[in-house]
């Protein structure tokens, strides 16, 4: 009646064994698509080429990333520009008092370079963020791998154990024919 027992206890942590070894595989996949993905948004940007090199499963983060960052910053960029915008119109009037050709451009001109660098760095922080969310994410699974490793090598060494009663048992059963 034991062996029975030992049986089926092996069983069942060679079952426990395999769906410890199946959530070791999808976290590992999962953190190679989070890292995966942080490097293609390095940057702080999403390019054609980084969608194509996204994988599948990030995909919607980093479109809603896409929009979300560049949504933000566009909306942060131009708050900060009205609130700059007495000092660079006082900076347009001393440039345009200390220079004797006027160019219209060169004021243009001017207000988009300030403008594309309050964006940029509006972009940036939002590019920390994201890269701070996916740390965490990354340090959760880090964690969790490293749970289901010990596990692991704590099923495997009742499963040694187990064995070896199994045998002792078999041994303490085992009918001796005398002749």
């Amino acid at each position: 009646m034991s062996l029975l027992v030992f049986a089926y206890r092996k069983y069942e942590m060679i079952r426990q064994k395999n769906e410890l070894n199946y959530r070791l595989v999808a976290l590992t996949r999962k953190l190679n698509e989070l890292q995966q993905y942080a490097a293609n948004i390095g940057d702080g940007t999403l390019s054609m080429s980084d969608m194509l090199n996204v994988p599948s499963s990030m995909f919607n983060r980093s479109m809603a990333f896409m929009a979300y960052s560049h949504n933000g910053a566009l909306r942060g960029a131009q708050m900060n520009m009205q609130m700059m915008s007495p000092q660079i119109n006082m900076q347009i009037q001393q440039m345009q008092q200390m220079s004797q050709n006027q160019d219209p451009n060169a004021v243009t001109m001017y207000q988009n370079y300030i403008f594309q660098n309050l964006y940029k760095q509006e972009l940036e922080k939002y590019q920390k963020h994201e890269q701070k969310l996916l740390n965490q994410q990354e340090q959760e699974i880090q964690q969790e791998k490293a749970r289901i490793e010990v596990q692991l090598r704590m099923i495997e060494a009742e499963y040694e154990s187990t064995v070896q009663a199994e045998k002792q048992s078999a041994q303490f059963w085992k009918p001796e024919y005398t002749a």
